[in-house]
């Protein structure tokens, strides 16, 4: 009982964590892709101590073999960072995260030709209904279109989800390199 308090602990942190993130880098005076970097920075560092502090070795001999695509997924979550948060510059963090968060579709999407899923008419219902939830919920049908600035955001939000995705799917393609890390 004690490590799901644990867990549940953990994912109230982490999700506030990141629920709270574009807060704050909309009121930061900096590019989005410095933040970005040091963002990547804190986190190696970070990283780096938990290992020390338990006395874990890194693998390196389990990185080298997918260097490759590690590298590539760093280059893809280093875009996708700076492509969301410029977003937060462009409309507002709930109209960017609401974005952001279609990153699952994008992902259902994809399925059929990176991981030979079939695409059920369950799972097209599914993308649907978010597709349209994500447009009652943009305030187009009340409001019409975006201005131009907001429609930046907007668009931002969204490549950062499809980078998101391609994250999510070059992983998921190659998991066999995840399940040795």
């Amino acid at each position: 009982m004690k490590s799901v308090n644990r867990a549940k602990l953990d994912l109230i942190i982490a999700v506030t964590a990141f629920g709270t993130i574009g807060i704050f880098v909309r009121y930061i005076n900096l590019p989005s892709s410095v933040i970005a970097f040091v963002r990547g920075a804190v986190g190696a560092v970070f990283l780096l101590l938990l290992l020390y502090l338990r006395r874990t070795p890194f693998r390196w001999a389990s990185v080298q073999p997918h260097w490759k695509l590690l590298a590539l997924s760093g280059a893809i979550i280093s875009f996708n960072w700076i492509t969301l948060f410029e977003a937060y510059r462009y409309t507002t963090v709930a109209t960017a995260t609401l974005c952001y968060y279609m990153a699952p579709v994008f992902v259902t999407l994809a399925s059929p030709f990176l991981f030979h899923e079939k695409l059920t008419p369950r799972k097209l219902l599914c993308v649907l209904t978010a597709l349209c939830g994500m447009v009652f919920v943009s305030g187009v049908p009340q409001s019409g279109l975006p201005e131009a600035g907001e429609a930046t955001g907007i668009l931002l939000a969204l490549l950062s989800a499809v980078l998101y995705a391609s994250d999510v799917s070059c992983l998921l393609y190659t998991s066999d390199a995840a399940d040795e890390l």
